[in-house]
């Protein structure tokens, strides 16, 4: 196994990181507490475990927890002649080596990463922290919790205290590994300097050798991280390689989900559009749709996909606003377009009905036919009457409706 170290100051004052490796145990702490306090707590606490684990031996999860419980209680310990050193800590990476499968143990935000470029995939430790917990559930990408303002705010680490109280690592089972694979264990200050994508397109690349790909991470550390950064990098050989299982316990990520991860942080922050689909290839998707759906109505919650994929170059327009905040304007436009499709079809229908209404025969005043069907009959009456007085001169009479209608 090849095995390439380095740890560098960057702009602090002091180095507080500490590194150690031995045939049984490959470690990085990052110490913390200042007053040189921090390089004392990740000293001792390195010290201890290369002192526990020399060399390769049968051992469990059980037995690294226990073991990082009698360090935790040593650091308590020295409290007792230098009460001053209370809070001052540590973070802690481990690589435990036995003579079949491997641990993997962490506490606090320093990382372990296995690359794997033969197949094209990685696996590293989450961050404990508030925003590890955000990357691992996807909250927010990778590529943007590195630039996060909390990403120093961590939930665990090996500190000094009074109370004694002994804090858990996750520890994971490494039981299979193959020649050409990569073990990364560092502090903070690499990540500061690195992201998955370019350690991943660093890893991958057949141009470089084991020994100038290193150098490619020091040199970049040195120019860019402000923070303490520390690396221990190891190459797995032929001799090396073993195969117990197929490594359940490890949560994989594809190089191609990396690099989603990466260009989705870039569209977040307006740095690159959103790609497009070559013409032919929408053209002939839309036609398969048209063809397959001639007969149904499109349906109203697809619509904001649909504007997504064939509206281009509407990004352009929005300036420096990220993908998120054009999609969010997106649903809006096309929810009020629905909304005033839906107000103007219920106007329509009632300005229908009214239209029924007034175009219906109304009916005949069966009342008023009767009356007039009794005053004919009196009229007739009269007009006989009237035949038979010829001496007399005629009289209106009052009663007569015709009358009454004239006069009024």
């Amino acid at each position: 196994m090849k095995v390439f170290n380095f740890s560098q100051q960057g702009e602090r004052g002091n180095n507080e990181d500490s590194l150690g490796f031995s045939e049984g145990l490959l470690t990085v702490c990052d110490g913390m507490g200042g007053h040189n306090f921090g390089e004392r707590a990740s000293a001792f606490v390195k010290d201890a475990m290369l002192k526990a684990f020399p060399e390769p031996r049968p051992l469990g999860k059980m037995e690294i927890q226990q073991q990082l419980n009698q360090v935790q209680a040593g650091l308590n310990q020295l409290l007792e002649t230098e009460p001053e050193l209370e809070k001052m800590g540590t973070t802690f990476t481990g690589i435990f080596i036995t003579p079949d499968v491997w641990y993997a143990a962490h506490i606090g935000d320093s990382r372990i990463y296995l690359f794997r470029p033969s197949e094209k995939k990685l696996w590293h430790t989450w961050d404990h922290s508030l925003v590890g917990e955000l990357m691992r559930t996807r909250e927010i990408t990778t590529e943007a919790g590195r630039f996060h303002p909390l990403s120093n705010r961590i939930s665990k680490a090996l500190i000094a205290q009074k109370e004694g109280k002994p804090v858990s690592a996750s520890i994971v089972k490494i039981d299979e590994l193959k020649a050409g694979d990569i073990l990364l264990l560092c502090s903070d200050g690499l990540v500061e300097a690195w992201g998955d994508w370019e350690l991943v397109q660093l890893f991958a690349d057949d141009t470089l050798n084991f020994q100038q790909k290193c150098e490619k991470v020091r040199q970049q550390c040195d120019v860019t991280s402000k923070d303490n950064n520390t690396a221990i990098i190891a190459e797995i050989g032929e001799g090396d390689a073993f195969s117990y299982g197929t490594n359940d316990e490890l949560e994989w990520t594809t190089f191609a989900e990396v690099e989603a991860d990466y260009k989705q942080y870039l569209k977040d922050n307006g740095e690159i559009e959103e790609e497009e689909k070559p013409e032919e290839e929408a053209n002939t998707a839309t036609n398969g749709a048209t063809e397959e759906n001639r007969n149904e109505p499109p349906a109203p919650a697809s619509a904001p996909d649909i504007l997504e994929e064939e509206d281009g170059e509407q990004d352009a327009d929005y300036g420096n606003e990220s993908h998120t905040a054009v999609r969010s304007r997106r649903r809006w436009i096309v929810g009020i377009g629905l909304l005033l499709v839906v107000v103007a079809a219920a106007c329509f229908a009632v300005k229908s009905i009214k239209s029924n209404k007034n175009t219906v025969s109304p009916k005949p005043n069966t009342e008023q036919t009767t009356t007039s069907k009794k005053d004919k009959a009196k009229q007739s009456q009269k007009n006989k009457q009237s035949n038979n007085r010829v001496s007399q001169p005629e009289r209106p009479n009052k009663t007569d409706p015709d009358t009454i209608k004239k006069s009024n």
